[in-house]
């Protein structure tokens, strides 16, 4: 590849930073008119409502398919056990919100007849990512395609309180929240520059201001996805080890595409280890963590 081509491939692979999904080139999807969903059908309509029965969504462990000429819907849920009903019914609420997304996004066919024969895609997997005495943490992948540049990637995650029955957030972890989420954001940011500068282009291969263009692109990127927000750490894992029984190493960070680096170098994670954040958790969380109690 010449100089110029490299250096013109650099720019291109951080430029993927304003084609966030809502800022495509593709039409902006109209919501289904009345008439377009008519088109596909009774049995269509039957089949998105048994989709959506009570008994199903309460059932650990189901799934929820659905095909129709104009979509296709693909979800499925770990099996939980019955003290964790409420994490049952908080991953069945993102689902069916998901869903209701994904169905109103559709780009009507009169509006749009290039997608009238398109198959559109709405496919998430709620899979448990990891289990400690005092948590379990779920990992939500997937994608969703209603006719954009690319589909859209799903990567978030949901963390359970088994003691407390409730779903929590980072910041319940700890009693000084903005301190605690400073602390996660400067090690974050470290590692994540040393990551992915590492895959910045050598000298000799591109020109020196599209090297340097890439690596204050990268940093940019990464500097921004790392502020200290409640947003920008929404989605964690509490990491477990191979002992079930263990209290937790610490957390896993993990950020979607395009939060930290361009959509070609998808979802990153960083693992921060207990004592980076140890200081700022809420007593009852401590032992949890491996940390005693001091009476």
């Amino acid at each position: 590849m010449s100089a110029k081509r490299f250096c013109f491939a650099c720019l291109l692979a951080f430029s993927l930073v304003a084609c966030r999904p809502a800022q495509t080139d593709e039409p902006v999807p109209a919501k289904p008119t009345v008439d377009a969903q008519a088109e596909s059908g009774s049995a269509t309509e039957s089949a998105w409502n048994s989709s959506i029965q009570p008994a199903a969504a309460n059932s650990p462990g189901t799934a929820e398919h659905v095909s129709t000429k104009r979509y296709k819907i693909d979800i499925s849920y770990p099996t939980l056990d019955a003290g964790q009903a409420p994490l049952n019914a908080m991953l069945h609420k993102i689902a069916s919100t998901a869903k209701q997304d994904f169905l109103e996004a559709l780009p009507d066919p009169k509006r749009f007849p290039e997608f009238a024969d398109r198959q559109m895609q709405l496919l998430a997997d709620f899979k448990i990512a990891a289990r400690t005495p005092d948590f379990v943490s779920v990992r939500e992948t997937g994608m969703q395609d209603t006719g954009g540049a690319h589909p859209i990637p799903i990567d978030s995650t949901i963390v359970y309180d088994t003691q407390a029955h409730r779903t929590v957030t980072l910041d319940d972890l700890f009693s000084d929240a903005d301190a605690a989420r400073k602390a996660l954001a400067d090690y974050a940011r470290a590692e994540l520059t040393n990551k992915i500068m590492a895959q910045a282009p050598k000298s000799g291969e591109g020109s020196p201001q599209a090297i340097k263009e890439w690596k204050t692109n990268a940093q940019k990127m990464i500097d921004d996805g790392t502020q200290p927000t409640m947003q920008n750490f929404a989605n964690f894992i509490v990491r477990a080890t191979d002992n079930p029984l263990e209290p937790s190493p610490g957390l896993l960070l993990v950020f979607p595409p395009y939060q930290v680096a361009a959509y070609v170098y998808g979802t990153q994670t960083v693992f921060v280890p207990t004592g980076v954040f140890a200081r700022y958790l809420k007593p009852q969380y401590q032992n949890a963590f491996g940390i005693p109690t001091v009476n």
